[in-house]
């Protein structure tokens, strides 16, 4: 036997153990993950259903007392029983009824529909269609108005069936005059609406009374067909199979209203993704300590040498110089390792050099924008206005109040560096409405921020200081000026605009404006506009910047162009 061919194959003392004691962890590593993932994919699913159909009973349970009580709190209310029993006294003035049901319907979640009988038991005013106004629909609300009045002078409750998948909740009060019954008032609630109330994505409903009458159906497949108008579920089991379908079910009942709530979430069954996710485990683990151990072979004879020599490298880089450049020429992974280490170092100090500026420009940013914020002569002129407008205009002074102290928390509140372009705007208009305060019709502004842009974050108070320059140069030449705000977004990058139409500068001027701009080395005279620009430029990168445009005595405007790849909310 060739004696290099016999040391080639042996094994060495540290490859053994490594080989022992990595067959070990394997094993055990699957283990667990298959442990792991059963568990998860069990407790995970149960907790989630759990949670998500409590909200969900919750949330339906908030919208339908919500219902309820406003359409109770309609039939009850003085002023509308007085016009019922005028109604129905005097037979006529049908149009007042009218016009309360309608300025009902304007707010409701729920639209009603409204007969009025007297105590005969006739019709005195309906706005029911005559189609919808059959006399099935008229004997019927005559029965439930002898209920009612067998039920005291509370709300009397029932559902009326005309359609076995439309269902009508019915709400009538009697109506009494000094104790002597003058007839009743029934709401029927349209059953079309209750969907915008009570409709919650992927999750069904089912809403029934204590009659276990269904009021609300989100999905009729879960009702069987011969019991189409009621639904009883009283087995107790939280999984139930509907239609070939499994769903978790959970139920709440609602005293107040005599209601019982069930929520339906899908639920297929989990075993058939245990058992794939257990076979997969267990094949990965089973090719990936194959595929380990020939591998393991190969490399660990010049692991241990190329490891030696790119941590002498590392620890040059460490304790001697940060810029050394590894130089390592092992023919292995551990060459292209050091390829990526001596990348990551030159990265590392590129981004330590921006960090550094950008939290210099940052701590400058922040200086400025809140002493020109706090500037004296901006809050004692609000003052005054918020002093005269006490007198001539209480109202519009407790607005200007109220937008002058959102001014200052947000100015002052440093927790955030970046806010969603939605609150900046929300301070920006509170900002220019002050500023509309104090110079009257001389001044004037629009804001055309597109929607989809408002959920971008930006760097807070971006905008002030464009703003502030334009009514501070807008006003130098001109007694009026306009400001246009406008916000889009194109492909990646978010477009910010300010733009006035005041004095302007020449071209000479812009041309400087835009050389200092793109300086690295800040400029004591310009330092806003370049701050903005260089800030821009290194935390969003990907030609982000700023663009100057003015025409003299015609306009200036000043476009900011960020890149929105994670910025994103």
């Amino acid at each position: 036997m060739d004696y290099r061919n016999a040391v080639k194959t042996e094994k060495t003392k540290f490859q053994r153990e490594l080989e022992k004691m990595v067959s070990k962890r394997i094993i055990i590593i699957i283990l667990i993950g298959c442990l792991f993932f059963s568990v998860a994919i069990i407790v995970i699913n149960t907790v989630s259903q759990e949670i998500n159909s409590e909200r969900h009973l919750e949330v339906i349970s908030a919208n339908f007392s919500d219902v309820y009580q406003s359409t109770a709190d309609f039939l009850k209310h003085n002023d509308n029983i007085e016009s019922f029993l005028y109604c129905i006294k005097k037979e006529k003035n049908p149009k007042e009824i009218n016009y309360l049901v309608s300025k009902y319907n304007v707010e409701a979640k729920v639209d009603i529909n409204l007969i009025l009988i007297n105590q005969e038991n006739q019709v005195v005013m309906t706005n029911f269609s005559t189609e919808d106004m059959n006399l099935h629909r008229i004997e019927f609300n005559r029965i439930a108005a002898n209920n009612a009045r067998g039920n005291g002078e509370d709300i009397y409750t029932t559902i009326y069936f005309f359609k076995t998948d439309e269902p009508e909740y019915l709400m009538m009060l009697p109506l009494y005059d000094q104790g002597t019954y003058c007839g009743t008032v029934a709401a029927y609630l349209k059953n079309t609406d209750w969907n915008n109330c009570l409709s919650q994505g992927q999750y069904d409903t089912i809403i029934t009374n204590e009659r276990s009458d269904i009021i609300y159906c989100s999905n009729n497949s879960l009702i069987g067909k011969n019991t189409a108008n009621k639904y009883i579920g009283t087995d107790g089991s939280k999984y139930v199979t509907l239609n070939g379908n499994r769903y978790f079910r959970r139920s709440k009942n609602q005293e107040n209203e005599n209601i019982c709530i069930y929520s339906f979430i899908y639920s297929p069954e989990n075993s058939a993704y245990l058992l794939i996710g257990v076979i997969t485990i267990l094949g990965l683990g089973a090719v990936w300590t194959i595929m380990f151990f020939h591998m393991l072979s190969m490399m660990s004879k010049k692991t241990s040498e190329s490891v030696e020599l790119l941590v002498k490298e590392i620890r040059i880089i460490r304790k001697q110089d940060t810029n050394h450049e590894i130089t390592l020429r092992t023919g292995d992974e551990f060459e292209e390792i050091a390829e990526q280490i001596n990348k990551m170092v030159k990265s590392i100090n590129e981004l330590n050099h921006k960090n550094v500026e950008l939290i210099q420009i940052n701590g400058q940013m922040e200086m400025q924008n809140l002493q020109e914020r706090m500037n004296p002569h901006f809050i004692y002129n609000t003052l005054d206005n918020i002093k005269y407008l006490i007198v001539s205009d209480p109202i519009k002074a407790e607005n200007m109040i109220e937008r002058f102290t959102h001014i200052l928390r947000y100015s002052i509140n440093n927790t955030k560096k970046k806010v969603l372009l939605q609150e900046d705007r929300v301070y920006i208009e509170d900002y220019l409405f002050i500023q509309k305060i104090r110079f009257g019709k001389r001044f004037d502004y629009t804001i055309e921020i597109e929607n989809e842009c408002e959920q971008f974050f930006i760097p807070k108070l971006l905008l002030q200081p464009l703003l502030e320059n334009s009514i501070k140069y807008g006003f130098q030449k001109k007694t009026d000026i306009h400001i246009k705000i406008g916000g889009s977004m194109q492909k990646e990058y978010l477009y910010l605009v300010v733009e006035d139409d005041g004095a302007g500068q020449p071209k000479a001027t812009i041309e400087m404006l835009k050389s200092i701009t793109n300086r690295e080395k800040v400029d004591t005279k310009h330092n806003g506009l370049q701050n903005i620009n260089r800030r821009i430029s290194l935390e969003y990168g990907k030609e982000s910047g700023m663009t100057i445009e003015s025409q003299e005595n015609e306009f200036f405007r000043v476009v900011l162009k960020l890149w929105m790849g994670e910025n994103c909310v």
